[in-house]
């Protein structure tokens, strides 16, 4: 054995291997299921980037306990590197008006309706240079990894033209060859209706099945596929064709659903077997059923509750049902411009009544299964890429209590 290549951290005051919460596929989390090993060791391949061994400091075995490259790790609590599973962070602009608008009472759909919205941030997106695209989402992407995210989905959706929804998928291309946090990309021409198909949706929805999908796919710009399914945007019927040709292009499928009205898109995403459906904030009982019984992961975005003042999803009633349950903060200009992941789980058992272990499961294992990366990541187990979060504190739980604002 060739002990060159391995590395030893030794005396983790904490070690959250979450490998309970993994080997019951994010269901039914309880404290037990966080797998905490206090005063831990592991052994990573550095060759690989994978773990090799974890334990405690005090059962090291023998073949690797004349590791030369060791580093002491006293005082650091670690967790999985976090994940984030739902953002659109390739815009231009602001949307600081809207919240005004917001303040004075006005709702989504009336901004929306005025010319605000979505449709305020396309103008500005497609005004925008490639380059300038690029860079401020390099420092967006920096401040999400100072929040400890080292795994992050970007969509599309503020172009709504084929050159500026090329552009954005593009420019998520070329992050991914010069930041270190690794990207997902998600194709979502379907985020509004665009001003020149206004009144015309069904003519919109068909071009990007003729034209947009298969181009996209092609070129393989993107991993998934996603759709806003709400009154003003995107019905359900729209919705179904849209991601039955995405999926005959081989691109996967995420659905922003019950936002604001319930209208069946969780239905449609369970019978799609989507990989998430997201928001659920007016989410049906019987949906929250169909979901239970799904592999389709419940993705909950408390931040843009807190930011538009309206109602938190059901996250109680869909984890008690047996729904696998992530959080993200929905990055985005207009309902939640928030890059503080951890205080996604402040919010999580504070206003949505999560316990600690499944909030840090949200942002870890489940966010990974609602990106299909749970067997790479979002744990960690022997095998599993080496990815960690480390923080100076006394125990895990201090995540939430200090609305994540941990060294």
């Amino acid at each position: 054995m060739n002990l060159e290549s391995f590395v030893l951290y030794d005396r983790v005051h904490q070690c959250v291997t979450l490998s309970g919460v993994a080997s019951k596929k994010g269901r039914g989390i309880t404290t037990e299921d966080l797998g905490v090993i206090e005063n831990a060791a592991m052994v990573v391949d550095s060759n690989t980037a994978r773990i090799v061994w974890i334990g405690k400091s005090d059962q090291i075995p023998q073949q690797y306990q004349q590791i030369p490259n060791r580093f002491d790790c006293d005082g650091e609590v670690w967790i999985p590197e976090l994940i984030e599973c739902h953002t659109h962070l390739i815009f231009a602009g602001d949307r600081s008006h809207d919240f005004a608008m917001r303040a004075s009472g006005k709702t989504y759909s009336e901004i929306a309706a005025q010319g605000g919205g979505i449709l305020t941030t396309l103008s500005h997106t497609r005004e925008a240079s490639f380059e300038e695209l690029l860079e401020n989402a390099k420092l967006e992407i920096d401040r999400f990894q100072k929040w400890g995210v080292g795994t992050l989905e970007i969509k599309s959706g503020y172009g709504l033209s084929l050159e500026s929804e090329l552009k954005i998928l593009k420019c998520i291309q070329v992050l991914q060859t010069q930041v270190p946090v690794q990207l997902i990309p998600t194709f979502m021409p379907a985020h509004a209706v665009p001003p020149e198909y206004k009144n015309r949706s069904d003519d919109y929805v068909s071009l990007i099945c003729s034209e947009w999908i298969p181009e996209v796919a092609q070129a393989k710009l993107a991993q998934y596929f996603d759709v806003f399914i709400e009154d003003g945007f995107f019905s359900v019927s729209q919705a179904e064709k849209l991601c039955l040709v995405a999926q005959d292009h081989d691109l996967q499928i995420k659905i922003h659903a019950d936002q604001f009205k319930s209208l069946g898109g969780t239905s449609l995403a369970v019978r799609l077997n989507a990989q998430s459906v997201d928001h659920l904030d007016q989410i049906s009982p019987q949906d929250i059923e169909a979901l239970s019984k799904s592999n389709t992961v419940a993705v909950l975005c408390p931040g843009a509750s807190l930011f538009t003042g309206t109602p938190y999803a059901p996250a109680r009633k869909l984890i008690d049902s047996g729904a696998r349950v992530a959080l993200t903060t929905d990055f985005n200009p207009g309902t939640c411009p928030s890059r503080n992941l951890p205080l996604m789980t402040t919010l999580a058992c504070a206003q949505m009544k999560m316990t600690i272990p499944e909030a840090i499961a949200g942002i870890t294992y489940n966010a990974a299964a609602a990106l299909g990366l749970e067997n790479e990541i979002g744990s960690l187990e022997v095998g599993k890429q080496f990815r960690v979060c480390q923080l100076k504190a006394d125990s895990y739980e201090s995540l939430p209590y200090c609305f994540g604002e941990l060294d």
